[in-house]
């Protein structure tokens, strides 16, 4: 099939961990991610999700893919997240606090960086309001 990029964003309320268990479990119900066991039928769960085999070899093609939050300067590796730094904020936003509309404008011209990711992981940043971080953008490649 090929990869994928994808994106999401959720609420945030001060803890990543929790946004990003918020948004997983919302592409989740909704079913948007890649699922091509249609036999199968889809599975009632996330952790039944991950024992598919042709999950585990292709991924879903969706924040479902990653796993683990890793620091600005971090080395990308299979399922990390990766804030952008302050410069690459600047360099994508044109500041280092995006707005909502920023990402979203970028997210639709399909203009968000990508360049330096490797497949099944992501970035992420915090997306503002009135100075205060109101959501968490996640963003990545993954497929096979």
């Amino acid at each position: 099939m090929g990869a994928s990029a994808w994106s999401v964003r959720g609420r945030f309320d001060g803890d990543p961990e929790a946004a990003l268990d918020a948004m997983k479990a919302r592409v989740f119900e909704e079913g948007d991610y890649l699922w091509e066991e249609d036999e199968l039928g889809r599975p009632d769960s996330i952790d039944e999700l991950y024992e598919v085999e042709s999950v585990q070899e292709s991924g879903t093609h969706s924040v479902l893919d990653v796993h683990e939050f890793i620091s600005a300067t971090g080395e990308d590796d299979f399922g990390t997240i990766r804030p952008l730094t302050d410069a690459e904020l600047v360099a994508a936003f044109g500041t280092e606090e995006p707005s909502v509309a920023d990402f979203d404008e970028l997210d639709k011209a399909g203009r968000l960086p990508y360049e330096r990711r490797p497949r099944w992981s992501a970035n992420c940043a915090l997306l503002y309001e009135n100075d205060v971080a109101v959501e968490l953008a996640i963003w990545g490649v993954s497929g096979d």
